[in-house]
C-alpha cells in the first residue's frame, strides 16, 4: 500500500512554548495559534512528556507505532511506504486536524505489600468493607419502610392519582415521614409511590452488583407500539438509566462488542477561501481509516467527525432546515465511502473480516443502499458523497471489508479540547461567541471561525453584530449605569478604572464591583457599608448603591453583550435560525440531525433520551416510543437527578389529643359508668309544591346577547321569592324557542319544590354556547357566554345580590332601585298611617335589585296631606269610607268632602 504525498503542508509553524505542569515546567513545541489548554491537553493524552519534542513526542511515538505494525503485518511494501504514512499521519495531529480517541480504563494496581501505601490502601478497603456492613443493616430497615410506603398507596382505594399524593392521602404521609426518618431522600420515596404496583426485587448487599452497562434488542414495531417487554425495558431504563435499546439485532450486537479504539476528524479545518476541500477531506479520512485498521483488535475500531456545525454554520445552514440535514449527512457519507474504502484495501492484505464473510451480499447491498440515498441529498457533496460510496461498494466487492462498522457518531470531550474544541458527534459546532487567547496570554471573547464566516458571507455590519453579541466593552454611554450616574452615586474614577479592568476576568457586572476590586475601605468609609455587610461573600456593590437588578442587568447587556447571536436583529431571519440551532437547540432537533446520520453511519450511537426526575414509568414509556418513531437505531433513557433542594410537600402531622384527666371516683372508690347516648336529628323538607298566587308580581327584562333579542319574565311569592321564569326569544327558530320554554317550566317546577335559586345559579353561569357576546339592554350585565349565563347572571344579580356576577356598575342605582331619580321634598313626604302596609306586597324585589329595606311600608290608600287650616275639613275626623280627615257636619248629616260619603253621626261643624 502507498500512501501519496497529499499532507504536505498540513503541519503549521511551531514555536516553543513554557508550560507550568503540577510539578514541573516543560518546554515543548506547539503551533502559535493553539491555546495553552489545547496544548495541555495534547500532554495529558501522551502521557509521558519528551522535552522539546512536538507536543511532548505523543503524537510521533504513536505514528511511529502504527507505521511498524502496518510494516510488520505487510500492509506497507517497504520502509518508504511505512515512512511516508507515517509522516502523513503525524502531520494531521500536528496541525490539529485529527487525533486518537477512545483510551481504555486499565483495573486499578495496588502497592507493593512491604510499602507505606500498600496500609495506607488496606486501611482504607477495611473502612469500605464496615461501611457496606453499615450500610447493609440501614437497608434493611429503609427498604422495610419504602415497603410500607408503596403499601399504603395499594391499600388506597379511589382516584390512583389521589392515592399517590400525599396531601390527600394520610397513610401515606405518615409512612413517607416514617421513611424519611429514617434517613431516606424524597426522591428515593417518590420512586416507591411511582413504582406501587411493580413486583420489588429481593434486597441485595450494597455493592454486591452494580449497575454495569446493559444492551437488548428490541423491534421498532414493538417499542413504538408500547407493547409489554418495551415496558419493561423503559422500566429498567427509568430506574436504572443504564440500559441501551437497540433497534435491531445487528445494531445490538455492535454496540455488546464495543469499540477498541477510536479517531475523530474535525471537519471545519477543510474550509478554505475556495469552500470545503473535498480531495484533502477524503484523504484523510482514507488515512485515519487505514491507522484504526492496523491499531484495532478483535473489537470494532470508530472513526468520528467534530465541526460537522461549524461545516453547516459557515454555509449560514441552520441545522433545523431540511437543507442543513442533508448537508450533514452527504458529509458524512462522505467520510463513510473514505474509510470503508481504506477497511477494503487493508482487507486485500491482512484479510476480510468473519462478519463480512457470513454476511456478503447484505453488506453490499447496505453500501449500494446508502450510495443511491446519498445521490438524492440535497447538498452540493452528494454526488462527491454517492462516487465515494460507490467506490467502497466496488473494492468491498473485489476485496471484502476488514471492518463492516468503522464510522459512526460518538462524543468524546478530550478529543475535543484537543481539536481546538470542535465538538464530536453527528453534528457538533464551537459557540459562536467563544474565546480566544491573545499572545500574552489573555483570553478575549471573540466569534468562532464559522461564525465570522457566516456573518462575512452575507454582508453583515460586523460592528453591530459585534456590540450584540460581545458588548462595548465599558459602562461609557451605558443607557442604565454609566460613569456619570456612578460618580453621582460615589464611586471615583480610580474604582471606575478597576471595575471596568475586571469586566472580561470576571464575567459579570456584579463581579466586577466585588469588595475585593473596588476595594473594602471605599466601600465603608465612602458609601457607608459595614464591616459585616463588606465580608459576606454575596455583598452587591451596585444594589446596595440603589442601582435596581433592571438596570445592573441593562448595562451589564451593554458592557458585555447578550453572549448569543440568534437574537440579534441585524441579521436576516434565515442567518438567525442557523445561530439559533447552534446556541439553542432543543432534543427533537438534535434526534433529527442524528437520525439523517445514522442513515450513512456503520455504527449506532446510543441517543441519551432525556426524563424528568419526578417522570413516572408511564412517562419513561412515552419517551422511549417517541425516540423509536422518530428513526433512531439505538437509544438509552437517562434520567435527571433531583435537585439538591427538592423535598416532598408532606403535611404536618396532627397534634396528639391532650391527655384525658383522671376520672372522678364516687362515694365508695368506684369509678362511675359513662354511658354514650347517640342524638340523631332528622330535618325533613316537605316535598310538596308550593304554587304562585294568581295575581303575581315580578319584572320583565329586555336584552339582546350577541345581538339576539331575550326577554325574561319572573313570577314572585308575596315574600318576594322567585317561583316561576319564562323565557322568550325574538326570531328565533321554533325548536330553539321550544327548548328554553321547556326549560323554564323545569327550573320554575324546581323553585316551586324547593331547589334554591343559589343550586341553579353556580350550575349555569359561564356556561358556554351560541349565541354569545357583548349584552344591550341591561344596566348590570354587559357581556355573557351563552344565553343561560346572561339569564342566570340576571337572577343572580336581582334575587340573590350576587354583585360578583356582575359586570358593570351597581352604584348607578340609588336605594329604592327605579334609577337616578330626584328625592321627595319636603311637602311630598307623606305621614306615616296607623296601620302601615309592607311594600313588598306592592314592589318587586326583584325590580329593585334587593337594595329596599326589609322595614319600607307604604301608608293607607287615600291619604292626602293637610295643606293649611284654611282647608274645609282640615280639622274634621277620619271618614270611615276613605279614611281621609275631611269629615264635617252639615245640617243633620255628617258629610266627607273628599269622598263625598254621608252618615247621621254626628260630626264637626264646619266654619263659615
Amino acid at each position: 500500500m502507498r500512501t501519496p504525498a497529499k499532507a504536505a503542508g498540513l503541519a503549521p509553524a511551531m514555536e516553543w512554548r513554557d508550560l507550568e505542569r503540577a510539578d514541573e515546567i516543560v518546554v515543548v513545541s506547539a503551533p502559535s495559534s493553539w491555546t495553552d489548554a489545547r496544548v495541555e491537553a495534547w500532554l495529558d493524552w501522551a502521557g509521558e512528556i519528551q522535552p522539546k519534542a512536538p507536543l511532548g513526542g505523543g503524537p510521533a511515538c504513536y505514528a511511529d507505532r502504527i507505521a511498524q505494525i502496518g510494516l510488520t503485518r505487510g500492509l506497507f511494501g517497504d520502509k518508504a511506504d511505512a515512512s511516508a504514512f507515517r509522516e502523513a499521519l503525524l502531520a494531521t495531529m500536528l496541525s490539529g486536524v485529527a487525533t486518537p480517541a477512545g483510551g481504555q480504563t486499565g483495573l486499578t494496581l495496588l502497592p507493593d505489600v512491604g510499602e507505606f501505601e500498600f496500609e495506607s490502601a488496606v486501611k482504607g478497603a477495611l473502612g469500605q468493607r464496615r461501611a457496606r456492613i453499615l450500610a447493609a443493616q440501614a437497608a434493611a430497615r429503609l427498604d422495610a419502610a419504602l415497603a410500607q410506603v408503596a403499601d399504603a398507596v395499594r391499600r388506597c382505594s379511589g382516584d390512583p392519582r389521589a392515592c399517590g399524593d400525599v396531601r390527600k392521602n394520610p397513610a401515606l404521609a405518615r409512612a413517607a415521614r416514617k421513611a424519611r426518618e429514617l434517613g431516606a431522600d424524597d426522591r428515593t420515596i417518590l420512586d416507591a409511590i411511582a413504582t406501587a404496583d411493580a413486583p420489588r426485587p429481593p434486597l441485595t448487599e450494597p455493592g454486591s452488583e452494580r449497575e454495569a452497562p446493559m444492551i437488548a434488542s428490541a423491534s421498532r414495531q414493538g417499542v413504538s407500539a408500547g407493547d409489554e417487554a418495551a415496558t419493561l425495558a423503559a422500566q429498567v431504563g427509568w430506574e436504572t438509566s443504564a440500559l441501551t435499546l437497540a433497534l435491531s439485532p445487528t445494531d445490538a450486537d455492535l454496540l455488546s462488542r464495543g469499540v477498541g479504539v477510536s479517531a475523530a476528524i474535525d471537519a471545519s479545518a477543510f474550509l478554505d477561501d475556495d469552500g470545503f476541500d473535498i480531495e484533502r477531506f477524503t484523504y484523510v479520512c482514507h488515512l485515519w481509516g487505514t491507522a484504526l485498521e492496523l491499531e484495532r483488535d478483535e473489537r470494532p475500531a470508530r472513526l468520528g467527525l467534530a465541526g460537522v456545525g461549524d461545516c453547516l454554520l459557515s454555509q449560514g445552514l441552520s441545522q433545523t432546515s431540511v437543507e442543513g440535514r442533508d448537508a450533514a449527512a452527504a458529509l458524512w457519507a462522505l467520510a463513510v465511502g473514505a474509510a470503508l474504502s481504506a477497511s477494503a484495501e487493508a482487507a486485500a492484505a491482512l484479510g476480510q473480516d468473519e462478519t463480512f464473510a457470513q454476511d456478503r451480499q447484505g453488506v453490499l447491498k447496505t453500501l449500494a443502499e446508502r450510495r443511491v440515498r446519498a445521490a438524492a441529498l440535497r447538498s452540493d457533496l452528494a454526488t462527491e458523497a454517492a462516487a465515494a460510496l460507490a467506490t467502497a461498494h466496488a473494492l468491498a466487492r473485489k476485496h471484502g471489508l476488514r471492518s463492516t462498522a468503522l464510522v459512526g457518531p460518538f462524543e468524546d470531550a478530550e478529543a475535543s479540547l484537543r481539536l481546538g474544541g470542535a465538538p464530536v458527534g453527528a453534528a457538533g459546532a464551537i459557540s459562536p461567541v467563544s474565546v480566544t487567547q491573545t499572545a500574552d496570554g489573555w483570553l478575549l471573547p471573540a466569534f468562532s471561525p464559522a461564525a465570522f464566516e457566516a456573518l462575512s458571507t452575507e454582508g453583515v455590519d460586523l460592528d453591530a453584530a459585534r456590540r450584540h453579541a460581545l458588548g462595548h466593552g465599558s459602562l461609557l454611554d451605558s443607557p442604565a449605569i454609566d460613569h456619570v450616574m456612578l460618580q453621582t452615586r460615589g464611586f471615583t474614577a480610580h474604582e471606575i478604572e478597576k471595575a471596568e479592568n475586571a469586566l472580561r476576568e470576571h464575567q459579570g457586572l456584579r463581579a466586577a464591583f466585588a469588595p475585593a476590586i473596588v476595594g473594602a475601605g471605599f466601600l465603608r468609609d465612602v458609601l457607608g457599608a459595614s464591616a459585616e455587610d463588606v465580608a459576606r461573600h454575596d455583598f452587591d456593590t451596585l444594589a446596595f448603591a440603589d442601582f435596581s437588578p433592571t438596570e445592573i442587568a441593562t448595562a451589564e447587556r451593554h458592557a458585555l453583550g447578550a453572549g448569543t447571536l440568534g437574537d440579534c436583529e441585524t441579521l436576516n431571519p434565515e442567518l438567525r435560525e442557523a445561530f439559533r440551532s447552534v446556541e439553542a437547540p432543543t432534543f427533537a432537533d438534535r434526534l433529527a440531525m442524528l437520525v439523517a446520520v445514522e442513515a450513512f453511519a456503520c455504527l449506532p450511537t446510543a441517543v441519551a433520551v432525556p426524563v424528568a426526575f419526578d417522570s413516572r414509568p408511564a412517562d419513561a414509556v412515552r419517551a422511549q416510543a417517541a425516540a423509536a418513531r422518530a428513526g433512531v437505531r439505538a437509544l438509552r433513557l437517562h434520567r435527571a437527578t433531583a435537585p439538591a433542594d427538592f423535598k416532598l410537600d408532606l403535611p404536618e402531622e396532627p397534634a396528639a389529643e391532650p391527655a384525658r384527666a383522671a376520672p372522678l371516683l364516687d362515694k365508695i372508690g368506684r369509678e362511675p359508668v359513662v354511658t354514650e347516648r347517640v342524638v340523631e336529628k332528622i330535618v325533613e323538607r316537605d316535598r310538596s309544591r308550593r304554587r304562585l298566587p294568581d295575581r303575581r308580581k315580578g319584572y320583565i327584562q329586555k336584552a339582546a346577547v350577541g345581538g339576539h333579542k331575550v326577554y325574561l319574565h319572573t313570577g314572585e311569592y308575596e315574600d318576594g321569592e322567585l317561583g316561576e321564569l319564562f323565557i322568550d326569544m325574538h326570531k328565533e327558530g321554533a325548536a330553539f324557542r321550544s327548548l328554553m320554554n321547556n326549560f323554564a317550566i323545569a327550573v320554575s317546577l324546581g323553585l316551586q319544590h324547593g331547589v334554591p335559586l343559589d343550586e341553579f345559579v353556580d350550575a349555569f353561569v359561564y356556561t358556554k354556547f351560541e349565541p354569545a357576546g357583548p349584552v344591550s339592554g341591561n344596566d348590570s350585565i354587559k357581556s355573557a357566554t351563552s344565553i343561560l349565563d346572561y339569564i342566570f347572571r340576571e337572577l343572580g344579580v336581582s334575587y340573590l345580590g350576587r354583585d360578583d356576577l356582575a359586570n358593570g356598575d351597581a352604584g348607578q342605582f340609588n336605594a329604592d332601585g327605579l334609577g337616578w331619580g330626584k328625592p321627595l321634598s319636603e311637602d311630598e313626604i307623606d305621614d306615616v298611617g296607623p296601620d302601615p302596609v309592607l311594600a313588598s306586597k306592592f314592589i318587586s324585589k326583584g325590580f329593585s335589585r334587593g337594595a329596599a329595606p326589609d322595614n319600607l311600608v307604604f301608608a293607607s290608600f287615600g291619604r292626602r296631606r293637610v295643606e293649611g287650616a284654611e282647608r274645609p275639613g282640615s280639622e274634621g275626623e277620619m271618614c270611615p269610607a276613605c279614611g281621609d280627615l275631611s269629615l264635617i257636619r252639615r245640617g243633620g248629616l255628617t258629610v266627607c268632602d273628599t269622598c263625598g260619603a254621608q252618615s247621621d253621626r254626628p260630626g264637626p261643624v264646619a266654619s263659615s
